[in-house]
């Protein structure tokens, strides 16, 4: 039995009725996609694209509870590349559905019985709805195919995050090369490590300047690495002194074995087992912190900006004492001046720079700022985490966020900055580990 209903049998000369109708159907295909052929008579055709539309809605709902209660397991299975590529291909399949039921709404819409200036109306929104579903579903391709490139591009490891004693350690290098130096230089060098259940991090600061270094047993570097070299000099010596130290790491720039080198630098500095690196490029910084939207920093006194020899300075500007919004320029400045302070003044305010990066860090402003992000991330950093870690590494960085994090600075004036007492080291990592874990 067929009910006789205004939108499926209207009185065709009633001209407001059909003007009402037309619009109904119209807006019935943004809001509900399939309704308006449910309503009007290609009922198999309004089935499929009803259902269609209620399985993404069901979907993005699932997806997103999923997200609240797993972060790790979300995010790792939303990332892998077989689910990127299937969210392209669905993208692309819905799109060209909802093309057809527009096409078929307007067709129902029977608006050549409605008056012209309605008629051209209804052709607009019709038109721009299709150019945007076109543009949009255009654009969200572009974007995971961009996550999906970048993602594998930068975490190039293979496996699973490994744990050291319930934490995960990673060495952090700030690199500079720069014009007018020889090669990369790691003028940074720091020991993250997170607690693998609560996401607590401690930070322990490594001057480049220290020396001599405590190193690990069975390192290359044992008994071979000068004793008046700096901390910051394992990579040069591993790459161009000292090369192939490393018999099982075979890369053709020598990269992998200066990375190694300073791996084993501040494993024996801090005593801790470091299975990861992530190198920051300071030439890539300024585009991460532009993309980030900016960073706050707490500026505790005037600071100039100054570079240069130390018989021949440059002036690039300053900063103010009091919380200070920086965009990248200012912030590199920031964490990498250091003529008019010492290197110990450098490293405080790098720190700080690093855990305002990691404030900025939220799924709303990797969301939101997804593209200059990825468009920044090449040059901005390295890592060898295993690309099956990203949701591990997720996970860790939004608890991370919302936690004070723990730091350590080997610095004067507790910590000279050659011939330093192991066992005083030791005793300090081992309280700021504690304190990271909530034990102090």
């Amino acid at each position: 039995m067929t009910y006789q209903t205004p939108l499926r049998t209207p009185n065709q000369t009633d001209e407001p009725l059909m003007r009402r109708r037309a619009w109904w159907l119209v807006v019935l295909n943004f809001l509900l996609p399939g309704t308006p052929q449910l309503l009007t008579g290609n009922r198999r055709l309004g089935r499929i694209g009803f259902g269609a539309w209620l399985i993404m809605v069901v979907g993005a709902i699932g997806a997103l509870i999923w997200s609240k209660s797993d972060l790790a397991g979300f995010t790792s299975t939303a990332l892998n590349v077989w689910t990127l590529t299937a969210l392209q291909v669905v993208i692309v399949a819905w799109v060209l559905l909802w093309a057809l039921l527009t096409v078929d709404t307007f067709r129902t819409a029977k608006i050549g019985r409605v008056r012209p200036g309605a008629r051209a109306a209804l052709s607009l929104v019709t038109v721009v709805g299709l150019a945007a579903a076109l543009f949009g579903a255009y654009g969200a391709v572009q974007y995971i195919g961009s996550a999906r490139s970048l993602f594998d591009d930068l975490f190039t490891g293979q496996g699973q995050l490994e744990e050291v004693d319930g934490r995960y350690n990673f060495l952090l290098l700030g690199a500079d090369s720069g014009e007018g130096r020889e090669g990369m230089r790691p003028d940074s060098i720091s020991v993250v490590s997170v607690d693998a259940k609560t996401g607590q991090a401690a930070i322990i600061g490594i001057p480049r300047d220290l020396h001599p270094v405590r190193l690990p047993d069975g390192s290359p570097l044992k008994g071979v690495y000068p004793r008046s070299w700096k901390a910051n000099g394992g990579y040069t010596y591993a790459t161009q002194v000292k090369t192939g130290l490393y018999p099982d790491i075979h890369d053709d720039t020598g990269f992998q074995q200066g990375i190694q080198a300073m791996k084993d630098i501040a494993s024996g500095v801090t005593g801790l087992r470091i299975p990861y690196y992530v190198m920051i490029d300071m030439n890539g910084f300024s585009k991460m912190v532009d993309a980030l939207g900016g960073v706050d920093i707490d500026v505790t006194e005037h600071l100039d900006f100054v570079d240069g020899s130390d018989t021949h300075h440059v002036y690039h500007g300053s900063v103010e004492a009091g919380r200070q919004h920086m965009n990248g320029e200012t912030a590199l400045w920031y964490a990498r001046s250091r003529k008019t302070t010492s290197d110990w003044d450098r490293m405080r305010r790098q720190r700080q720079v690093q855990e305002a990066l990691i404030q900025q860090f939220t799924p709303q402003t990797l969301l939101t700022n997804f593209q200059q992000i990825a468009e920044a991330s090449p040059d901005f950093v390295n890592t060898d985490a295993p690309r099956n870690s990203i949701g591990a590494l997720v996970a860790l960085a939004d608890k991370s966020r919302k936690q004070p994090i723990n730091s350590l600075e080997l610095v004067p004036p507790d910590f000279p900055e050659s011939n330093l007492d192991w066992s005083k080291v030791d005793a300090a990592v081992a309280d700021v580990i504690a304190r990271s874990r909530g034990e102090n």
